[in-house]
């Protein structure tokens, strides 16, 4: 071996060590960081729920099981009931459907049943808006867009519904016009008139709507951040959607995992897929959305214009678009609605004389579908997207 050989050996033998003992002590600096994360920070380390969850990893984090969260669950009446309302908000969407996102007029291939039934003369095809079957003559029915097909119904403890609402960002031009947003402000305007609705017992000398630990809302889709935090701070106990929104990022459950109760109301509403409740369009819904983002992410990666999402008047503009507002307008995500919708005229009940809790003013079972069917016939001839008002 060469002088210069033993020299080169040499220095890389010390040059080695050196970077070995720098990545050792890099590594050792980061273990200390890491060690001095392990407990929150001064102030969130007094938050029980928060410091309790610090250390564990995302997975665990977004954990809710059903039935911890609501142990009534476990009760089959329960769940039936729960039914009930998750149809009437279906049939409710179905009623107030409206597809058209990127106006009436052009070509939205995943539409073919939302296509007007006459023609005019025209080098395009004309879409509805307003899918009633029977058009009221004294009523405007619009093909205009006023807000994606998202709705939620709210209701009392004691099986009475309150009311309903509608995503109408389009027509506000608002981000912040959610269906759950929208509701919750619904009914903190209901203040002070008198009516029979449990909403939640009273706190002090304060309004009833002050506390809403007794309502339930049933959504059509996971709540996002906004809605999330609202229903929190509206103390709303627990909070049902028909399907999942996996660009929600299951926001909800975290904020139940995380949330301190106050004064026994709930930190955050209980998140309960509707899944939990026998729900059978649940997951029916969550495959139709992966199988439209697949398939319409497919397309645009061809180049296949039959299966975009809208296509303009002149061409020029071919729309992939692959979110779940653009799927809540096609006619695969409408049958599906229609389908659970019509179960609330056709349910028979194998609990109709159950009520939960079972206390004097509850309604039974038999009477939460009757008060649901009736809704719905006040929704269709006064309601429009949501009950008039203002709020």
């Amino acid at each position: 071996m060469s002088d210069r050989d033993q020299i080169n050996r040499r220095d890389f033998i010390v040059t080695t060590a050196g970077v070995a003992g720098s990545a050792s002590a890099l590594a050792g600096a980061t273990l200390t960081t890491a060690e001095a994360q392990t407990s929150p920070p001064a102030g969130f380390d007094a938050q029980e729920p928060f410091a309790k969850n610090w250390a564990k990893p995302l997975r665990e984090v977004v954990q809710v099981d059903p039935i911890v969260a609501a142990p009534e669950l476990a009760n089959e009446a329960v769940k039936e009931r729960h039914r009930i309302y998750c149809h009437l908000l279906m049939k409710l969407m179905v009623r107030f459907w409206n597809g058209n996102k990127r106006g009436p007029l052009g070509s939205y291939p995943r539409r073919v049943k939302q296509m007007e039934a006459v023609q005019p003369v025209q080098p395009t095809q004309r879409y509805r808006g307003d899918m009633i079957e029977n058009p009221d003559r004294l009523r405007i029915n619009w093909d205009r867009y006023v807000g994606h097909n998202i709705a939620c119904v709210a209701v009392d403890g004691n099986g009475e519904i309150i009311d309903f609402d509608f995503n109408h960002n389009d027509f506000f031009r608002s981000s912040a016009e959610h269906a759950e947003s929208r509701m919750v402000r619904r009914l903190f305007s209901l203040t002070d008139i008198f009516d029979s609705w449990k909403t939640g017992e009273r706190i002090g000398d304060k309004s009833r709507a002050v506390s809403l630990q007794n309502v339930t809302l049933y959504t059509s889709l996971e709540s996002c951040a906004q809605c999330s935090g609202v229903m929190s701070l509206g103390g709303v106990k627990q909070v049902v959607y028909l399907q999942n929104d996996f660009t929600a990022y299951m926001i909800g459950n975290i904020m139940f995992n995380l949330a301190n109760p106050v004064s026994g109301l709930p930190g955050a509403p209980k998140p309960i897929p509707a899944s939990a409740v026998g729900l059978q369009q649940f997951q029916v819904l969550n495959d139709a959305n992966l199988a439209f983002v697949k398939d319409i992410q497919d397309a645009k990666a061809r180049n296949d214009s039959t299966r975009a999402f809208f296509i303009s008047p002149d061409k020029t503009v071919v729309d992939f678009d692959p979110s779940i507002t653009s799927f809540l307008c096609t006619d695969a995500a409408r049958d599906i609605f229609e389908a659970g919708g019509k179960q609330l005229d056709a349910m028979a009940l194998k609990f109709p004389n159950e009520k939960h809790p079972d206390e004097r003013d509850v309604l039974t079972n038999q009477e939460c579908l009757e008060e649901a069917r009736s809704f719905f016939k006040y929704a269709d001839l006064e309601g429009y997207r949501g009950s008039p008002h203002k709020l």
